[in-house]
């Protein structure tokens, strides 16, 4: 019967039918209509307290007047004149109300009756009708003409919500929300915690739950609003329009005594509205929390609560922070298991939970810019579109449309013909074109593969290790022994390095790489970002890092400093962890720079200057530098002492391993020229000399060769056209 009116009402009504049944009586009057209305704190209730008229006053003379039976009935009966009550109030509400019966219309409806018991109650405790019914009626007048502002601009979370999508795991912080809007004082929660983590999730399961009555009594009719800061000052041109509007909606907030207003990322009302001259948004809330005049629930991350809101004491004080902190993996896999059945039923695709936790595995373990469950909820959702766009064949479906957009224009020519024949045969063929759509889609493969998940996380962290490792590694030993030269023993111990640190990559891999110019050790590292991380090379000269002040391009400037917002190099490393960073010629950088890699080589961390951690545990870091000029080969007395000489030896022995490079041989080089030379008139040991490998390496060598290769195919080309 009550499924077309709001919860309020519903509520009414069956209050009504308890009081009833207290008070065994057969039928459910307008007195216990009336006394449902003055048990709860309502327009109606609050106007005839004014009157001297209270739910204990009226309940005492209904016992009077009435009296209470002592046989009860299980029947649930409504008298013909509360039925014409309730349908009175109905048309009432459909005239200027769009429909919602609220208790003012009930009201009005019984004493527009004129009769009842309720009525003559009423008249016999002398109150004066006549007055009260015209003050409710102008109140009705001016309610239903004017919709509230804050439900113009805000929206009601309560509306939104499904009843059936839980969430999950959050059973402590709705607990603790709760208790603190059942508060005295300080009721006003302030969630806190990451971008992602699920802070606005919590407050619509709150309006679920409120929705179902899975909370106490004090809150079952509470409407939570969300309201945004820009809904709130846009429009506002004029100086003082903003405060107004705001002030308005404060008003009808504590009017209305059932909505709590959530502001999502509450830190942007700090300065809103804060024009030169004027008060920001917080400074007129401030007052109003303080009297505890209305609920208001805040959510924001951790980083603007210290920067605005945490500095404002008097705003800080009005808030109860509650700390909302990131699920851990097993969490996480509860809440996708829970909510899978919506994105199977929107992609028509099966999801098992095997996907599930291999989805929250790797999501945890290679994105790191953003928290759980919303990366793994993301991950999910573009597994499951691009299974979608590989599955369908989009050229049948193009065609089959293509048909489908011909046949209803012949159709519709012959309906204007009045040709109903062929406009039906026409029908049935584009109902036939229908099925033939229907049917791609449902034949199309719905399941997830582990191979699927794979390749959307290896597109979205822009790394190909995760296709396959032991491709990869094999890719990479093959591009190392074609593009570097003569350098066998030190590319064996690189890959050694390398195929460790896949399988076990706890701490950044971090190689020193020595020996003299020109011999490969920045080409290594080029071919290494190519084949592994998709060109995601860092290189940084380190003779641009000679300064004390270059650690500043680094980690960022310290706050006060100019240039503190602007952007600093390891700020790439933030973004895209998967990266190899490469430090040229270690040697000429400042020790202030050196001694900041002691930390990042032992921890596989650093914070910057704005205190945000950077991950370097899925970088690997190379560093080169050319400090001993020798043809010996390994970690001898001679060249260990030049490198303690250079660094400390507490920056060297935090390195994964320091390969040395070998100075090329005559006969390596011999064997380079004879491999690459194309102009045979060219003297091979004049080529040595002049190329001076011993102070160049193959650098130099190479441009000569390149140099004369080409003036060869010039002499070629000449010769040919002659």
């Amino acid at each position: 019967m009550f499924e077309n009116y709001g919860i309020d009402v519903a509520t009414l009504f069956k209050k009504a039918e308890n009081y009833r049944k207290k008070l065994k009586h057969p039928y459910v009057g307008s007195e216990h209509l009336l006394l449902a209305i003055l048990s709860q704190e309502n327009e109606v209730s609050l106007h005839l307290k004014e009157y001297g008229l209270t739910y204990q006053i009226f309940y005492d003379e209904l016992i009077r007047v009435v009296g209470s039976s002592t046989k009860s009935t299980d029947f649930t009966l409504y008298t013909p004149l509360l039925k014409r009550i309730i349908e009175s109030a109905m048309n009432d509400a459909l005239d200027n109300n769009n429909g919602q019966v609220n208790e003012r219309h009930l009201f009005l409806a019984m004493l527009e009756e004129g009769e009842g018991i309720a009525v003559r109650i009423l008249l016999g405790l002398d109150i004066d009708l006549d007055t009260i019914y015209d003050d409710l009626k102008i109140s009705l007048v001016h309610h239903s003409n004017k919709k509230l502002e804050i439900e113009d601009i805000g929206v009601n979370l309560n509306q939104m919500v499904c009843a059936e999508e839980k969430v999950i795991g959050r059973e402590e912080e709705l607990n603790l929300i709760i208790e603190t809007l059942l508060r005295k004082k300080k009721s006003n929660p302030l969630l806190i915690g990451k971008a992602g983590v699920g802070k606005t999730s919590i407050i619509e399961e709150l309006a679920r739950r409120i929705n179902n009555n899975e909370v106490p009594f004090e809150l079952l009719n509470k409407r939570i609003i969300s309201l945004e800061m820009g809904a709130l000052v846009s429009g506002t041109k004029y100086r003082g329009e903003f405060e107004e509007r705001l002030n308005k909606i404060i008003k009808e907030i504590i009017e209305d005594k059932n909505i709590i207003l959530f502001i999502d990322e509450i830190h942007t009302m700090v300065n809103a509205g804060g024009a030169e001259g004027a008060i920001n948004a917080s400074d007129i809330l401030k007052p109003y929390l303080a009297r505890g005049e209305f609920k208001c629930i805040g959510a924001t991350t951790n980083d603007e609560y210290y920067k605005y809101i945490y500095k404002d004491k008097a705003l800080e004080r009005r808030f109860f922070a509650i700390q909302i902190e990131e699920p851990d993996e097993n969490k996480t896999k509860e809440i996708l298991l829970g909510i899978k059945k919506d994105y199977e039923k929107h992609h028509k695709i099966q999801i098992t939970t095997q996907n599930i936790c291999d989805i929250v595995t790797l999501a945890s373990q290679y994105i790191k810019q953003k928290s759980n469950p919303d990366k793994s909820i993301e991950l999910l959702d573009m597994i499951c579109a691009n299974k979608k766009r590989k599955s369908i064949s989009f050229q049948d479906l193009h065609e089959l449309n293509e048909k489908i957009h011909q046949i209803v224009k012949e159709k519709e020519n012959y309906i204007y013909k009045d040709d109903y024949e062929k406009a039906f045969l026409c029908k049935e063929k584009e109902n036939a074109y229908l099925e033939r759509i229907e049917q791609i889609k449902n034949n199309c493969e719905n399941k997830i593969q582990y191979e699927d998940i794979l390749e959307v996380v290896s597109k979205k962290v822009n790394v190909p290790l995760l296709e396959n490792k032991t491709e990869i590694f094999n890719d990479l030993k093959n591009k190392l022994k074609k593009q570097i030269f003569g350098q066998e023993k030190a590319i064996q111990s690189i890959l050694k390095n390398i195929w460790g640190y896949l399988n076990n990559n706890t701490k950044p891999l971090s190689i020193l790489l020595t020996g003299p110019s020109g011999v490969g050790k920045t080409q290594t590292v080029k071919v290494i970002a190519s084949a592994m991380y998709k060109n995601n090379l860092i290189r940084l000269d380190m003779s641009e890092y000679n300064l004390d002040t270059s650690i500043n391009k680094l980690i960022g400037v310290s706050a006060g400093y100019v240039g503190y917002d602007d952007s600093y190099i390891f700020r790439q490393v933030l973004e895209n962890p998967y990266s190899i960073l490469l430090l040229d010629e270690l040697e000429k950088a400042h020790p202030r720079v050196l001694n900041l890699f002691l930390q990042i080589l032992d921890e596989g961390f650093v914070t910057d200057a704005k205190g945000e951690k950077i991950d370097f545990n899925h970088t690997m870091i190379f560093m080169t530098s050319n400090v001993y000029n020798t043809r010996n080969v390994g970690f001898v007395e001679q060249y260990d002492h030049t490198l303690q000489n250079m660094f400390t030896k507490e920056f060297l022995g935090r390195f994964t391993d320091i390969i040395s490079y070998e100075t090329f041989s005559s006969e390596i080089l011999n064997k380079y020229i004879s491999k690459n030379l194309h102009n045979h008139k060219i003297d091979q040991n004049d080529l040595l000399k002049e190329a001076e490998c011993d102070k160049y390496g193959l650098r130099n060598l190479k441009h000569l060769i390149e140099k004369y290769n080409n003036e060869f195919a010039v002499e070629k080309l000449i010769k040919n056209m002659v």
